[in-house]
């Protein structure tokens, strides 16, 4: 990181940085010491692109407001200020690591520990989200684990203000947060309330008990599997989960908030009784429930149609992230390789479906360029894309006029992603978005490969006999179409 610190220096006339001993994309964390109280404290240095005047004071606001939350397991804020006009954020020094080092040293962790674990993971959000703050990026890298076996929640509020700069830089601008751990309400870009964090933790659980989050994957084939696919049950990965601890993590990754447990105090209540149920013996100890108790919940569904065509907002999402993958594939290799995905990717799937075979793509980087294999999975989709359209062509399935539209349009992307011209290319795909969804409502694109592919890739779009008129579902209904031979008055 450009205009990094040095060891030794005082920052604010108080706080002198010692050792670096973590660095991100946007910040470094440095042990230091507070002269004025003598006492070891964490320094958070941000980077020079966080110097921007306005982010600055939305950084000191987010960092008073995190300040506000006070909890055993939740990380204390004790100050902020600037360094050369750089905002610092001084917290708590903790022992231990990271959830996520814990993972990867370590795989699955017993039941017990798990069940432990999060129940200190909620009574720390629980008290934040009684303090009206809410966190946005749950997830193992934010979750420490003390040397004392005391779970630290860290990063309110600073969390989603550095996705929202980190977004800005890569002109995506659209989903914030870690895509394996994000609520289909965040993809979908509804903002994240409590229930997200709920949502976060559910998968966070899920990774804790069987090694891996619900969903892997590229970004891409994440959103699909947020936005439809059921997690596999706990139990069918790892035999030796409790019953009830799998209900409740199933419960926290409903696709619907309201689906979810309520609350943290919900999910702190029901890990709680768990424990207390298996009385010595194996003897069954039946509690009556309070008010924050959870009480369960039906398997987590898939989304209502209505919900689920939301195609511009899925659109914008798969714009976003295409962008984001690109521009921040070295931090991703950085992380290490992702873990190989159980289910085929959408290009792969639709491909194979299709009769295809999908693009190739380069399986090490040019040394001139980090970003190339991550432009190369955005110019593979697209080309599967392309493929889908002639395919859907072949059937007769599309008016001419917008499979000409619909060329157009993804070789315009193409040609801007070639270029570097990130934020371009992802107009062309929302473009895209806006072309299909119209010839969807006039009837000029029936189901066929196209359709089957665009579904696959988190993009479904409604059942001709479901489509809506011109506005939002439940507001008319069109007429639909007679069959292929209607596309032939379509210019």
């Amino acid at each position: 990181m450009r205009g990094s610190m040095e060891a030794t220096s005082v920052l604010a006339g108080r706080y002198r940085v010692d050792a670096l001993i973590g660095r991100g994309a946007v910040a470094e964390v440095w042990s230091g010491h507070d002269l004025t109280r003598d006492w070891p404290v964490a320094v958070k240095l941000f980077a020079p692109q966080m110097a921007d005047p306005a982010m600055r004071a939305r950084f000191a606001s987010e960092a008073r407001i995190a300040a506000r939350v006070v909890h055993t397991n939740v990380v204390s804020v004790f100050d902020v200020g600037e360094h050369d006009g750089r905002p610092f954020l001084v917290m708590e020094l903790l022992s231990g690591r990271s959830l996520a080092a814990e993972i990867a040293e370590r795989g699955p962790l017993p039941p017990e520990k798990v069940r432990h674990l999060m129940g200190q993971a909620a009574a720390g959000l629980e008290a934040a989200h009684r303090a009206d703050v809410v966190h946005r990026d749950i997830k193992p890298a934010n979750l420490h684990l003390t040397a004392d076996e005391l779970l630290k929640v860290v990063d309110f509020g600073i969390a989603r203000l550095a996705g929202e700069e980190m977004s800005r830089l890569t002109a995506a601008g659209t989903v914030v947060g870690t895509a394996a751990y994000l609520s289909p309400e965040q993809i979908l870009g509804h903002g994240g309330d409590a229930g997200a964090d709920l949502y976060a933790l559910g998968c966070v659980c899920y990774e804790l008990l069987c090694g891996r989050p619900p969903f892997v994957g590229v970004p891409t084939e994440l959103i699909y599997q947020h936005l439809n696919q059921p997690p596999a049950p706990p139990r069918s990965l790892r035999p030796g989960i409790p019953a009830d601890l799998e209900a409740l993590v199933l419960a926290m990754l409903a696709k619907e908030p309201a689906a979810r447990p309520a609350s943290a105090a919900q999910v702190r209540h029901a890990l709680l009784s768990m424990g207390s149920r298996r009385a010595p013996g194996g003897t069954a100890v039946l509690e009556v429930p309070g008010p924050d108790t959870w009480s369960g919940h039906d398997s987590p569904r898939r989304w209502s149609a209505p919900r689920l065509y939301l195609a511009s907002a899925a659109f914008a999402a798969l714009a976003g992230v295409l962008a984001l993958t690109i521009l921040t594939d070295s931090a991703r290799q950085a992380a290490g390789p992702a873990p190989s995905a159980l289910t085929a990717s959408p290009v792969t799937a639709a491909s194979s479906a299709l009769g295809m075979s999908p693009s190739a793509t380069p399986t090490s980087p040019r040394p001139s360029s980090t970003a190339r294999p991550a432009a190369s999975e955005a110019l593979a989709w697209l080309a599967a894309l392309d493929r889908a359209l002639a395919a859907h062509q072949r059937q007769g399935g599309i008016a001419p006029g917008v499979a000409r539209e619909l060329r157009t349009r993804i070789a315009e992307a193409r040609e801007k992603l070639n270029e570097g011209k990130i934020g371009e290319a992802r107009s062309r795909v929302m473009d895209l978005g806006t072309t299909l969804k119209k010839a969807r409502r006039e009837g000029r694109l029936a189901d066929g490969p196209l359709v089957t592919f665009l579904a696959r890739s988190g993009m479904p779009l409604p059942p001709i006999d479901q489509q809506p008129d011109h506005g939002p579902p439940g507001k008319g209904k069109h007429k639909g179409h007679k069959g292929h031979k209607s596309y032939k008055r379509h210019k």
